[in-house]
Order: structure tokens, then sequence, then C-alpha cells
């Protein structure tokens, strides 16, 4: 298409030139309007012809500020999967924000939660009279949507479905076989990473260039410096924390290697029976005794995590709030003490946060950005990750899953509260449903041993056993669809004693929450066993301190 003066004045305005992709990944600290408006101003200011922005809101804010033809998407998230404008009504309300270019996902791929894109591409064109850019990802879906009647074929896409995952780089063989096939503006976009990139696909006949992602996304161009920087370093030197972790009988260390390797474990009383000064004075002697062995290792400990029940400040390293489990040791300021004594940085976490950052880098949450860790045993912890990174909260408090209601005027909690999840899943859940079957628990001793009786029982068929084991599964199943319902993760992980030596258990929890979940098929519930295993509190704390000395 050689003709410039045929085509319209908005196309003419971007041709041969650069146009700016103002946005954000989701969950980024620039993911707000006003930010990006900002952003838009940097890049008319420095000479862009034209401005690719996500969202009917900040088309309007940009169109107050500039005369610039804008390309407009709307980006839509569902059931796992993303679509670029997939609705007429997206379109519309991009049109009378002010969008000039309407642009869709017109891959050939599944388009289950919108319109079919050929019935959009029309009614823009009718009905709101602007102009559609089609984002495809190969040459058939480019010559499809120009037949379709797009005004503009753009590669944006190539690289990003399933039949074209070929890596990141842009795909010059596509941009030369678009030109050759289709008489429309062909515009160069996606994996478009340095100014040689976008000067090439100008040289080779795009009609303009649309680059993001290398100019206006400080996360990614900072990513790309740190693996630049990060791999000139041939033999990098290993890291290594010490990680704490306290529980009212026993409290353990470790010293953690970066990639979570565990060296020269110990574990000493807490004799928490004695109140706060004997808790931080084991405490104390169970890190000298790491520090002890990371000297005779020959290794040197960036910091000192501590894992700890109890609600955690982690901002300033307090405990919060903590049961009598923990005599004395609500109010006490971890961070402080520990690293008087040993000239560390410190980071503090609530033992069920710490599990959860150990699923997160070690265990059944490696690879997930969004899941909810819970713990099960005498009561329930949560740990909740967001974006691949962990949520704790206001106040810390983030995570605790035990003490929601799934019964009105239900069991009294220790909370205050009745109907808790805590008091019908737990150990003494346990022992208390298999005595109301049977009338008698065959043992003696604490919750915990009897609900170890109980699961072996139920390991080897005993009936009575596996019915107690299924109405927790009932409660449990309806505190876990709450979850999914509230939160909607990837996954939810368990752990915790109430899970040892009942695998069936897990099959059970998940197939009566998939019954409890509205639209099931949609999103399967998917409910994991942990893998971090007994360590899992010592090594989320000493992943603290690597991501909070990361994050600075």
């Amino acid at each position: 298409m050689n003709d410039i003066d045929t085509v319209p004045k908005t196309l003419q305005a971007i041709y041969r030139n650069l146009v700016v992709s103002c946005q954000a990944f989701p969950g980024d600290p620039l993911e707000d309007d006003a930010t990006l408006l900002r952003l838009t101003q940097t890049a008319v200011r420095a000479g862009a012809a034209g401005l690719r922005l996500n969202g009917a809101n900040l088309v309007r804010a940009v169109r107050r500020e500039t005369c610039l033809p804008i390309i407009a998407i709307e980006k839509v998230h569902r059931a796992g999967h993303m679509r670029i404008t997939p609705t007429f009504a997206a379109a519309a309300a991009l049109a009378a924000a002010g969008a000039d270019i309407i642009a869709l996902d017109c891959t050939d791929r599944p388009h289950v939660h919108g319109e079919p894109w050929q019935e959009l591409v029309e009614r823009i064109h009718s009905e709101l009279g602007v102009l559609v850019m089609a984002d495809i990802a190969t040459l058939e879906e480019g010559i499809a949507a120009a037949a379709a009647g797009a005004d503009l074929i753009g590669t944006t896409l190539n690289g990003y479905t399933s039949a074209t995952q070929h890596g990141a780089s842009f795909d010059w063989e596509l941009l030369s076989a678009l030109k050759e096939k289709i008489a429309r503006p062909i515009v160069a976009e996606g994996h478009i990473g340095t100014p040689a990139d976008a000067k090439r696909a100008i040289e080779e006949g795009a009609w303009c260039v649309v680059a993001g992602t290398a100019i206006t996304r400080p996360g990614a161009i900072t990513k790309v410096f740190l693996d630049a920087v990060r791999s000139a370093a041939k033999k990098p030197t290993p890291t290594f924390a010490i990680g704490i972790d306290i529980g009212g009988t026993t409290i353990k260390s470790a010293i953690i290697a970066g990639d979570g390797e565990i060296l020269s474990p110990v574990r000493i009383p807490t004799e928490a029976s004695l109140g706060r000064d004997a808790i931080a004075a084991s405490m104390k002697q169970a890190i000298q005794k790491s520090i002890e062995a990371s000297k005779e290792a020959g290794v040197s400990p960036i910091g000192i995590g501590v894992a700890t029940a109890g609600v955690v400040d982690a901002k300033s390293g307090s405990v919060l709030a903590a049961t009598e489990n923990l005599p004395g040791w609500s109010g006490f300021d971890i961070r402080n003490y520990v690293s008087r004594e040993f000239g560390l940085p410190v980071f503090v976490e609530n033992d069920a946060h710490a599990a959860a950052l150990s699923e997160l880098h070690l265990g059944a949450g490696k690879g997930l950005r969004n899941f909810i860790a819970i713990t099960l045993g005498t009561g329930i912890g949560g740990g909740i990750v967001i974006d691949g990174r962990l949520h704790r909260g206001q106040w810390g408090f983030a995570g605790s899953v035990g003490h929601h209601s799934i019964r009105t005027d239900g069991r009294e909690c220790n909370c205050g509260r009745r109907g808790c999840l805590e008091t019908y899943v737990s150990s003494k859940a346990l022992v208390r449903e298999y005595a109301d079957l049977s009338r008698d628990t065959g043992r003696g001793g604490t919750d915990s041993a009897q609900a170890t009786h109980i699961a072996h029982l139920a390991s080897v068929g005993d009936g009575t056993a596996r019915d107690a084991y299924g109405r927790l599964a009932r409660y449990l199943a309806e505190g876990l669809a709450n979850l999914f319902n509230i939160v909607d993760p990837q996954a939810i992980i368990l752990s915790g004693g109430l899970m040892e030596g009942a695998p069936f258990f897990v099959d059970e929890v998940q197939q009566r929450t998939r019954e409890l979940l509205h639209f099931p098929d949609v999103r399967p519930p998917v409910i994991l066993c942990a893998k971090a295993g007994p360590y899992a509190g010592i090594q989320g704390a000493a992943y603290a301190v690597f991501e909070g000395l990361s994050d600075g």
C-alpha cells in the first residue's frame, strides 16, 4: 500500500513513525490511570506519533490532553484467558472515550467469552465509524482479518498464542509475508525491544511501529539490565540465611541456602511455659548454634529470618498478638532483639506466612502466581500469595482463614465468634467427630496424639474413622469454596498434622468443594498437598530474608 494520500488522515499521521504503547502489567505499581497519563505526556513530548492505550477511562483522560491518533483496546481477563476488546460494548466505550482506532484480538483462538471478531469489525465500522486494527499471530489470521475489512493488521499477538510460542523475538518472516500478501497497512508490534528493531521494521515495510514494554515499563526494562548484569558473573556466590521457626514446644533453626538447601538443622525446647524471657533466650540459643555452624561451614549468612506463631507486623518485626501457647509473646519486638544481639538484618514472619513463602519458592506453589497455603493442625493458619508475592494485609492478619464463619451461631471459637472454620476442622474437631460416631476415641492423650491414631485407623479402612474424616471434609469444603469465590486462586495448598497419614482426605475435599462451586467446569478447584516438608517454616523465614534484601 504505497499511495499515502488515499488513506484516512489518522493513518497518514502514523505512517513510517512510532506509536508508543502506555500500559502496565496487572498488579504493577504503574497500573493506575493518573500514572499512565503522565507516561503518555512524556511520550508525546518526546515526539511519539500516536498512542496505544488500554481502557476507556485512560483514553478519555488522554484525549483531553492530545489530538494524536489513539489505538485503543480493552483487555478482558476471564477463566485464565486474556482477550483484547472481545465485545462490542467494550469497543463502543472506547469509541465514546475518543479512540481513533480500535484494536481487536483476531486470532483463531476460541473466543468463548466474547463475540465473533468478524462481526465486531463490521459493527465497529457501521455503528461507531472508527478504524479497526486486527491483532493477529499468523499469516493466515492476517489474511482473514484483511478479508473481513480490518483497516490495519498488527503482528501484536505473534509469540503469545500456543501456535506461535517461538520465543521473545520479533518474527521478521511474518512481517515480510504479510506485506507480500495483504494490501493493508501492516503494523510491527510485539517484541520490538530495541531502536534497531524499530528501524529495521520501517525499512522492511511496516506502516508504523508500536513499542511499549521497551519504553514505558520500568520493571521490564530493569529486568533486562539485571539479567545482563547477573549473567556477567559466571560463578555467582551462593547466598545463605539463617531461618528460625518458633513453635509452642520446639524452636527449629538452620542455615538455608538460596536454593532452599538445609544445612546444620538444630532443635531446642522453646520453654514456653516460663514466659517471654525464656522463649527469647531459647531463640537466641538456637540462632547462636546456627551462627557457629555457619562459621564452621565457611559461609556468611546475609540475614536472619524468624517465623513465629502469632500475628506479626512484618514491617516492624514485632508480634502484635499471640495466644497462650507463647505466653507474654504479644508485643515483643523480635527484630530489634535479634538485630541487637547478632548485628544482621532481621525479617520476621507469621509461621503460616512463612510456610506459604516456602511453598512459593520450593513446594507445590512453585510456578504459581496466585494461591492460598493452609496449615491444618491444632488450629488453621494460612498464607495468601497474589501475583507471586506474599500478601500480609495492613496489620499482618491476611490469611487468617480459620476465622471465617461457615455456620451461623455454630460452635464457639476462641476468637470470640461462633461457627469459625477452625472449630470444625482441626485435630480437636477430628477427635470430637470420631467420638460422636463411635463414643470412644480408642485411646487417651493429647488431641494431636488421638488425631494421629484416628488417621491410622482411617488409613487401614476403619469405617468410623473414615466417616469422621468425611465430616471434616464437608466442613473444610465449605470454607475452601468460600475462598475460591473470594480470592479466585490458581490452587489451594494444604499441609499440617491433620493431613499426615490421610492421603484420601484431599481427594474427598476436592470433590466436595467442586460440588459447592458455581461454574465448576469453568474453574475446577485445584487442591494440592504441600511439598515443602517439615522445615517449611525455617525455609520460608529464610526466603523472607532473601526477598526483603532483594527488594531493598
